[in-house]
């Protein structure tokens, strides 16, 4: 009885090991694109989705000889799934543009002064 309780344990770790997907990148601009990534809570959650979102920014990049610059980031949760979404660039090596990024957080509240 243990043993099928430990192997149907297993099936059901690793069934929702895989649990997520990751978009294709898709062109924004000219050099500026995106991907989002999803991940199960049980699989990884957020740090898994980011994870696998920004790997596929840094290797489409790479794949095509040019240096990631992250433009922006978001992330949502839609129970029980995390998403996390990169817009970023692929410049040339020595490009100006590519500079050390300082992020800031998108405020949650936004007062209008009218």
């Amino acid at each position: 009885m243990k043993l099928i309780f430990a192997s149907l344990s297993l099936l059901a770790i690793s069934t929702l090991a895989g649990c997520g997907s990751t978009g294709g990148v898709m062109k924004l601009g000219p050099d500026t694109f995106t991907v989002t990534a999803s991940k199960h809570n049980f699989a990884g959650g957020a740090p898994s989705a980011q994870s696998n979102a920004l790997e596929m920014a840094n290797a489409y990049c790479e794949g095509i000889g040019r240096e990631v610059l992250v433009k922006n980031t978001t992330a949502g949760f839609d129970r029980p799934m995390y998403t996390y979404s990169v817009t970023f660039q692929c410049l040339n090596k020595g490009d100006a543009s590519l500079v050390r990024p300082v992020y800031k957080q998108a405020p949650n509240v936004v007062i209008e002064n009218r």
